[in-house]
């Protein structure tokens, strides 16, 4: 008689894999609990006056289209970069 083995009914977990898989769901979840916290942040633009956004050189629809991207990506560089662009418009 053949004995077959199965790998996938292990007794006891792959420890280091175990260890690994856990190191990078904690990684994931502290970048992602940093960038809402970055978001957060950047939505408080939403709460300022039309002038005042117009004063430090932003409008509402930037700020409010940059608010709309994914949280994994930094809505205030965009937000920085499609404004000097608006700038270099206008000047040039």
């Amino acid at each position: 008689m053949t004995r077959e083995t199965s790998t996938m009914n292990r007794s006891a977990p792959d420890q280091p894999a175990a260890r690994l898989l856990m190191s990078r769901l904690r990684g994931m979840f502290k970048a992602y609990r940093q960038d809402r916290i970055r978001r957060d942040a950047f939505l408080n633009l939403l709460c300022l006056d039309d002038k005042i956004l117009d004063d430090i050189g932003l409008t509402r629809a930037e700020v409010e289209c940059a608010a709309r991207l994914p949280l994994r990506v930094n809505a205030s560089d965009v937000l920085v970069a499609e404004a000097l662009a608006r700038r270099k418009g206008q000047i040039g």
